[in-house]
């Protein structure tokens, strides 16, 4: 079964050789590396939306080398165990917000070594990530899409995934099967706070709030929490382009990023899921 919509009439996409296309005629066409572009030109509000190339290549290098490989290690246990105990055959499982696939590729890496066979899509409103994601993985379908207007079936997914990325309750709700899981990754309140401490005169801890949202009921949360060693600059700056606070930034602080040649310091990250009711 096919879960991708067309996004300019909602109808069904179809597989053709080296495209997808619907009932009505609209087509769309693989790219080289092999990802879907279904985000329409007049729902892009600037040319290149989301990421631009040095965001996705900071982000790519930092996660490559296996930095929040913890933080991953415990979606893909949280997502087996998901599936193990809802079994379906061929579940589909859709990453939101996949950036360059880091989550993504490694779940659907780990699902296939333990047998459990599914469809992943991984979604981004980057084209510069996404396109990345997929030179580096061809076993996971890729598309460029909003998070916003996801072109995918009604209550089509099994598991939707969210990693620190923004959400959209209603298109979440609208995807998810009933009884589905949404899982997705949260800061904690120490998360990244030897960093903070280096580059501000004030650091503050992250807000934390337990929220409820309409149409699903809270299950668990899973704590992951472990320090990491950086031991060059360009790691840290990579770290720190890959964190809200880079667009924010001042000269200053900027300053003080580019001063630092090491750095020990706390990932502190919330995996929470949700069941649609």
């Amino acid at each position: 079964m096919n879960y991708l919509t067309c996004p300019v009439c909602g109808e069904t996409l179809q597989k053709a050789e080296r495209s997808y296309r619907c009932p009505k005629g609209h087509s769309f066409d693989l790219a080289a590396s092999g990802y879907l572009h279904l985000l329409p030109s007049n729902k892009m509000h600037s040319k290149l939306p989301g990421d631009n190339k040095q965001m996705v290549t900071a982000r790519r290098d930092f996660l490559r080398k296996g930095y929040y490989q913890p933080v991953s290690d415990k979606l893909n246990a949280v997502i087996a165990a998901e599936l193990g105990q809802n079994h379906k055959k061929q579940p589909f499982i859709l990453d939101v917000g996949c950036g360059e696939g880091y989550y993504t590729s490694r779940l659907e890496a780990f699902l296939r070594e333990k047998a459990i066979h599914s469809t992943v899509c991984g979604m981004d409103i980057s084209k510069l990530a996404v396109n990345a994601a997929a030179k580096a993985c061809k076993t996971v379908q890729w598309a460029v899409a909003s998070s916003f207007d996801l072109p995918v079936a009604d209550q089509s997914c099994d598991v939707l995934i969210s990693m620190f990325a923004p959400i959209c309750m209603e298109e979440f709700r609208r995807v998810l099967r009933k009884n589905g899981a949404l899982v997705f990754a949260v800061t904690s309140t120490r998360h990244l706070w030897e960093l903070k401490e280096a580059i501000y005169d004030e650091p503050y801890e992250n807000k934390k709030e337990d929220h409820q949202y309409e149409g699903f009921v809270f299950e668990q949360k899973h704590k992951v929490q472990s320090s990491i060693h950086l031991p060059c600059q360009e790691d840290i700056a990579n770290l720190f382009a890959m964190t809200p606070y880079y667009y924010k930034s001042s000269v200053e602080t900027s300053r003080r990023v580019a001063a630092l040649e090491q750095l020990d310091t706390i990932i502190d990250v919330d995996i929470l899921v949700y069941r649609k009711i």
